[in-house]
This record gives structure tokens, C-alpha cells and sequence, in this order.
């Protein structure tokens, strides 16, 4: 039937059709051979990971989501059938998994639910005598981000077993979810665990570390790992600066946060301060009531060449009203949109806000007079 159709088309149009129609098919009978050996898994007798590799063809999301689906349905071994395979098709040279597939795979096999797999399937590794490389770690190391720090601890303990060594990226992933759940002192463990092999922590690690120190308080600490990213050779940019000036703002101790934003004006390049940098310093002045100092700060962001968004005008025009100075705020968006800082159409949008606002404070006001009066 199709190749009747096909033979009636012109070329680049027979081309497209036979594509489209294609793919279903291929999909189809390779979900087939995948499934056929996943079923016909002897347990401990056969290398189910070097079967599914003589099955030729392309891996792509349908055919792995709809493996994964198979062995989801029934008891747990099919589940770490299911799993075995994931990892390995995350391996495959022509295929690799989206973070939402990732994703996918800790929800159909429920992995926040059963925290033991992944030792079961590193079990069954062993037994089958299955080729397991760092990759293969990796693997499933990512998989643990969605479980917890305890079980990727584990997992990473027990690369040994394998001869296998772990670099900088494994580590990196156990970090972020120990710095994630605040327990410093084993990031701060791990963190020596990886000088003693030689190995050297990236911006990606001290980013983890950096947003734990802050979320846990010790801010001091985070400002300290600068110094020691420079010993390092990797210094710190204008993401890691911000996370701790955001976290000295948020703990209200704006006098080291003013501190931090000299310093990323003297420093410039990489640790200039940004949009995002300034409207935090502004917004924690704002909630204060500190909102003259606020717009300092704005000044600062202006002759810095940084305009601010409507974030930033939004904080500080609801700043001026809360403290019923009206006037003020008009003028601020006067003048921000005549120096081309703010665009007309933002301007006008705080304009309007400003309207509502006055209607609304002018309402309080007249308001809190009558009961003065009746009083």
C-alpha cells in the first residue's frame, strides 16, 4: 500500500513520506527485540547488558520511555531489568537521556520508594561479571539525584569494588546534594577526599558549596572558599559573588553586603555586580524601611553602565509608596525614562501602578482623617 502511494509522488516528496511512515515501524520492531531479551533475561547466567548491545539500530526517548513502561509493569526484578536497561542506554555512543527523562525513569520506577536498587543492580553487575566503567557510575549517579545524598554516598563507595576511580564530575553530584540537604561537614569531607586523590574541585563544586554555606548561614565560610578558588586557579565569577552578598541581604546584615558590592565594582570583569546583584542589595534596603539608601544604590547601578528591569523598579517604586512618598516615585520614572534607563513602555507601566497606588493611599488617608475627626 505505501510503496503504491510513493510511486505516485515526485522525489523530495516521496522522500518525506517514506520518513514519516518509517520511523512508527522502526520504532516499533526495535521496542520488540529490546523487550524480547529483557524477557528472555536468564538472571546471573547471561550479560544482559552485552545482549541488548547486538541489537543494532538507534536508540531515541520513545523506545526507552516505552521499555521502561514494560518492565514497570510487574515485580521488582522486571523493575531492575527496567533500570539495568536505562543505564545502559544512557551509555550508548548515539543516544544520551534528557533531564527529563531522568526524571521519568525515578517516577515510573518509583526510586524515592526503593533505595536498595541500585546496590541490587550494582549486585547483579558483579555477579554477571557486566564491563562497569566510571560512565556507568555516572549513570546512576544521576538517577540518586532524585533519591537523596545517603544513597549517592553509597553509590559512590562503592566504585572501589569496581576498580573504579571517581573524578571531579562524580563528586560534583554528591556535593550538590549534600550542600542541597545543608550537611556541610560531609561536603566539606568530600571536599578533602578529593585532594587526596589529586583531584581539583570545579566552578560547578564550589557553586554547590558555596549556595549550601549560604543556606545554612555560615556565610563567613562561603566567602572564604574565593580565597581558596584563586589558590586553585578558578575564580570566582559574578554568580558565586551574588549567591553570598544575596545571603548576607537576606540575613540583614547590609553593611557586609555594601562591602561585597565595592568589591565586585573594584574587581570588575567576571565579578562585575549585574542586575540581579544590585536589586537584591535594593530590595533588602527597601524591607528595612532603609529606602534612601536603596536608591543610592540605584544611583551606583546607573553609573556602573547596569539598568535596572522592572524587578528592580518594581521594589523600589512599592518602596516609595509604602512610605507614602508619591511624588518621589514620579520622579524617579520620570527621570529614569528620560536618561533611556527604563523604556517608555515600562515606564508607562509603573506610571499606571503609580495611579492605583496614589488612588489607594489618598482613600487611607482620607480615610484615617474622619476617624480623627469622630474621635
Amino acid at each position: 500500500m505505501i510503496t503504491s502511494i510513493s510511486r505516485h509522488l515526485s522525489t523530495p516528496i516521496r522522500l518525506k513520506f517514506l520518513l514519516i511512515t518509517s520511523f512508527p515501524f522502526s520504532n516499533s520492531s526495535k521496542i520488540e527485540d529490546y523487550w524480547t531479551v529483557l524477557q528472555s533475561d536468564n538472571g546471573y547466567e547471561s550479560n544482559l547488558e552485552r545482549n541488548l548491545t547486538k541489537i543494532r539500530g538507534n536508540l531515541n526517548g520513545s523506545v526507552v520511555e516505552d521499555i521502561m513502561r514494560r518492565c514497570s509493569i510487574g515485580d521488582r526484578d522486571r523493575s531492575i531489568l527496567g533500570l539495568r536497561f536505562f543505564i545502559w542506554a544512557g551509555l550508548q555512543s548515539d543516544y544520551r537521556h534528557s533531564t527529563l527523562m531522568y526524571k521519568r525513569a525515578t517516577d515510573i520506577f518509583d526510586i524515592s520508594g526503593n533505595p536498595k536498587w541500585f546496590v541490587d543492580i550494582l549486585e547483579a553487575y558483579r555477579k554477571e561479571g557486566c564491563s562497569v566503567s566510571v560512565k556507568t557510575f555516572k549513570e546512576i549517579l544521576y538517577l540518586c539525584r532524585e533519591r537523596g545524598a545517603e544513597e549517592a554516598l553509597g553509590v559512590l563507595r562503592k566504585m572501589s569494588e569496581f576498580k573504579c576511580m571517581p573524578d571531579t564530575m562524580v563528586f560534583n553530584v554528591v556535593i550538590r546534594l549534600f550542600s542541597e540537604k545543608g550537611d556541610m561537614d560531609v561536603v566539606v569531607g568530600l571536599r578533602e577526599e578529593m585532594a587526596s586523590l589529586d583531584l581539583y574541585p570545579d566552578m560547578i563544586t564550589y557553586a554547590a558549596m558555596i549556595k549550601g554555606f549560604c543556606n545554612v548561614g555560615l556565610l563567613e565560610d562561603a566567602y572564604g572558599l574565593f580565597e581558596i578558588m584563586r589558590q586553585h586557579g578558578c575564580f570566582p565569577n559574578v554568580v558565586a559573588y551574588s549567591a553570598v552578598l544575596d545571603g548576607f541581604c537576606k540575613s540583614g546584615n547590609l553593611d557586609r553586603a555594601m562591602q561585597l558590592l565595592d568589591e565586585m565594582e573594584k574587581e570588575g570583569k567576571d565579578r562585575k555586580p549585574n542586575v540581579v546583584t544590585y536589586t537584591s542589595v535594593i530590595q533588602s534596603f527597601c524591607e528595612n524601611g532603609r529606602i534612601t539608601e536603596a536608591l543610592a544604590v540605584l544611583d551606583r547601578m546607573n553609573s556602573n553602565g547596569c539598568r535596572p528591569n522592572r524587578i528592580t523598579m518594581g521594589i523600589l517604586i512599592n518602596g516609595l509608596c509604602t512610605e507614602g512618598r508619591m511624588d518621589e516615585a514620579y520622579v524617579l520614572v520620570d527621570k529614569l525614562a528620560l536618561d533611556g534607563s527604563v523604556s517608555s513602555g515600562l515606564s508607562l507601566v509603573l506610571l499606571l501602578y503609580l495611579c492605583v497606588e496614589m488612588r489607594t493611599w489618598r482613600k487611607r488617608r482620607s480615610s484615617s482623617r474622619r476617624c480623627w475627626r469622630v474621635n
